[in-house]
């Protein structure tokens, strides 16, 4: 190539290139690697995000499947490219409702809305494909929260990993799940026999009925202790789309933060004391992690997520290159 027509492409790819992570891209059948520069077509999400929480009430104005895939915007920018498979994988929707059909919230025990199963988990798909930033933005359009919102939560749950596996096929904990069992009972038992019936059986990485109870980028639990009210096998109804659907996860979880906001989990907010619908939203993350109204764990946990909500790790480009955990039983994720 003479001096000439380097000059000329260097001048093309300023006009085409923007600053950010590696573009690839071919000249004259050449394969050509330039650190710090991005396609234009591959932008991460503006710093103050999309769109904004709903307030209470706006339950009847949700936009739909569709309606939102039309609004999210698009872009090649991913940095977690091992969600791929995930971030591809849309559950039946059949098999889904029945799953949560089977198991409604709605008991003697009085502690939801009749609309949370209703208008909540009837609405709940995981019918949606694309980046890991895209299914975010979905789930937060379908269920009026801010995309920032559900971003920072994915981080504090599991620095928006899906489903990062060692090479021995087990889970990374805190990379898609977590939260287990202190010890064996037979509650424990009925459920980890139960979920390994979805492909994997997790006692051979935790011991005979241990296993995760939590699932996912958000951190979907599947578990149903017998205390909190007796469902099928021990399971919630969320497994294993929860696991092996990114779009599904962030579904469900849009639904429990929206139908928190509205005031419809009494056991949280309380039917008859309800609380200022201005000050919901902080008691509903709370509550995700902790099942519990501003504890300790719960305000803890707010405060993480606003931390993160304030920084954007995912805008920094060290976070978009994290190290493999790796385990001397396990192998490496």
């Amino acid at each position: 190539m003479s001096g000439t027509d380097q000059m000329r492409l260097e001048g093309r790819l300023r006009k085409r290139l923007v600053r950010g992570t590696v573009a690839v891209l071919t000249v004259a059948g050449v394969w050509l690697a330039i650190p710090g520069l991005r396609s234009a077509g591959d932008d991460p999400p503006p710093a103050e995000g999309y769109w904004q929480t709903l307030p209470t009430g706006s339950w009847t104005q949700l936009p739909s499947d569709s309606e939102c895939a039309a609004r999210v915007h698009r872009s090649e920018w991913e940095p977690r490219p091992g969600n791929r498979a995930p971030n591809q994988t849309m559950p039946d929707v059949e098999a889904v409702r029945a799953s949560l059909k089977a198991r409604p919230r709605v008991t003697p025990a009085d502690a939801y809305d009749a609309r949370w199963d209703s208008q909540l988990l009837a609405r709940v798909t995981g019918h949606h494909t694309g980046t890991t930033d895209e299914n975010i933005q979905w789930a937060a359009c379908k269920w009026g929260l801010a995309d920032n919102l559900v971003r920072a939560v994915a981080v504090t749950e599991s620095t928006w990993y899906q489903k990062d596996l060692h090479s021995s096929g087990a889970c990374v904990e805190k990379r898609g799940c977590g939260d287990l069992f202190p010890g064996p009972t037979a509650a424990s038992r009925e459920y980890c026999n139960g979920i390994k019936l979805a492909g994997y059986d997790y006692q051979r990485d935790y011991g005979r009925d241990l296993c995760p109870k939590t699932f996912s980028i958000i951190g979907v639990m599947s578990w149903q202790d017998p205390a909190w009210g007796r469902m099928p096998g021990n399971q919630n109804g969320t497994f294993p789309f929860n696991r092996d659907s990114t779009a599904f996860a962030l579904d469900y979880y849009g639904a429990y933060i929206r139908g928190c906001l509205e005031g419809w989990a009494w056991w949280l907010t309380d039917r008859d004391n309800p609380v200022d619908p201005a000050k919901r939203l902080d008691g509903c993350i709370g509550a995700w992690f902790a099942g519990a109204w501003h504890t300790k764990p719960a305000d803890d946990y707010i405060a993480l997520v606003q931390k993160t909500m304030r920084e954007r790790p995912w805008l920094n480009r060290t976070w978009a290159s994290p190290s493999a955990v790796c385990s001397w039983l396990r192998g490496c994720g």
